[in-house]
């Protein structure tokens, strides 16, 4: 019985330790955590409404270790979009250090494989050989590069380019583009060459078409003759026009050269007349086009006609000797004659005019007063006080004229775009008409 006793009172032992150790095995606290609110991570949601529940045994809860995980991962991202940045960064560097080296230039492709094919580039550091007649190149060379260089007293930092000119008004800033803009709108643009075909056979901008004032103006009149010089009627003209592929609608750039009559301010005044406001004149000339490493092309280009109409000239850009006999003498009017000084004065007759001196009243400054030497225009305060000088103000209405309109246009186009004396108009039937006529009244000094 004793035996029996002992065996149970173990039994139960057993019992009660079994159980004390289930019970403590088994022992949790369950807690609900607050859920997430959609939070956005590195662009991505979080899971909603996410309960962790925690054992009160465990050293490291499931929320904190939730909460490591996505401290690693704003860690990765941070680490990761740094290093993105440094790239970016070193990328954005390399490019520009590269482009103040190279600067690819495009132009249009002839039958004459006289443009450019393809876009390549020029290093500043190539060696430069000044452009002359024995190094021009080829007909049949194909333009490699044209190299743009650095303004004067820069540090390492191109000409700022000219805004682009589709769709300006014609103010101030609309004439003139720099030889350095034109470098970088080479394909962008039609480009008129306005000297003598001579001229333009030895050499000219690659792409450029060829049209001298005469093919604007009427020279199969007889000379003397009030039509001689004169521009063409609209529907002529437009067709004229047309056929350099000027469309009205890509800009346009014209040019002539120092020493010359101002031949691309005729054209661009017959341009601007027929309401084409986005033609501009080369600032310099050929002259400025001629820099160590930009190509000079001999072979005559053409472009395929488009087509192009005018109902009729914009007013105020023209008058006719009709005009000015109604009107001569009148206030707030001033001539100005813009012929040598010889021709004013009546010593000359070099274009065999009928008669020699000038318009009654009329003030005489060349033509050549209003650029520099390297036919330049002069700067706007440059060319108010030469103006002036002479007691003609901005708001005074001017007729300007020469023998049969070239220099005249040129002047009327400086003063109305570059000076702001917008009420100024051409004679283009000129003095050859005026003198012409027997029965007008010429001025001649001794």
């Amino acid at each position: 019985m004793k035996k029996a006793l002992s065996m149970v009172f173990m039994l139960l032992i057993i019992v009660v330790l079994a159980s004390v150790s289930f019970a403590a095995q088994n022992s949790t606290i369950t807690q609900t955590t607050t859920p997430y609110k959609n939070k956005k991570i590195g662009g991505v949601s979080t899971t909603s409404g996410i309960t962790v529940k925690k054992t009160t045994n465990s050293t490291e809860s499931i929320l904190t270790k939730k909460h490591y995980d996505i401290d690693a991962a704003l860690k990765k991202m941070k680490e990761e979009a740094a290093a993105k940045a440094d790239t970016d960064k070193a990328d954005k560097g390399k490019k520009e250090d590269e482009s103040k080296k190279t600067i690819p230039v495009e132009a249009n492709k002839n039958k004459e494989s006289d443009q450019i094919s393809k876009i390549i580039t020029t290093k500043t550091s190539d060696t430069k050989q000044p452009i002359s007649k024995d190094n021009m190149v080829s007909p049949k060379d194909v333009v490699k590069a044209v190299e743009v260089p650095l303004a004067v007293g820069s540090a390492g930092t191109a000409i700022k380019p000219t805004p682009m000119i589709e769709g300006e008004l014609e103010t101030a800033e609309s004439l003139l583009v720099t030889s350095e803009w034109l470098v970088q709108n080479l394909s962008k643009v039609v480009i008129v060459d306005a000297r003598p075909e001579s001229l333009y056979a030895g050499g000219h901008i690659p792409g450029a078409v060829n049209a001298s004032w005469t093919y604007f103006a009427n020279v199969n009149a007889p000379a003397g003759s009030m039509k001689y010089g004169t521009i063409y009627n609209p529907a002529t003209m437009a067709k004229r026009i047309g056929a350099l592929g000027i469309d009205g609608k890509k800009p346009v750039v014209v040019y002539c050269d120092a020493g010359g009559w101002g031949q691309s301010g005729w054209a661009l005044w017959v341009l601007r007349m027929s309401g084409i406001k986005n033609a501009k004149i080369l600032d310099g000339g050929f002259t400025a086009w001629k820099q160590p490493g930009r190509v000079v092309s001999r072979t005559k280009h053409t472009n395929k006609a488009v087509p192009f109409t005018i109902a009729s000239y914009k007013a105020n850009y023209l008058v006719n000797t009709e005009w000015i006999k109604n009107n001569i003498g009148k206030p707030n009017l001033a001539i100005l004659d813009v012929r040598t000084s010889g021709e004013y004065l009546g010593k000359i007759r070099p274009f065999g005019e009928k008669r020699a001196g000038h318009l009654p009243g009329a003030i005489n400054i060349e033509m050549g007063k209003f650029i520099n030497a390297d036919h330049s225009f002069k700067s706007q305060e440059e060319i108010a006080e030469l103006m002036q000088s002479a007691g003609i103000s901005p708001d005074t209405e001017i007729v300007v004229y020469d023998t049969a309109g070239v220099r005249a246009a040129f002047v009327t186009m400086v003063l109305r775009y570059a000076s702001g004396y917008n009420k100024t108009q051409c004679y283009d039937e000129g003095f050859q008409a005026w003198a012409g006529d027997p029965t007008l009244p010429i001025e001649k000094t001794e």
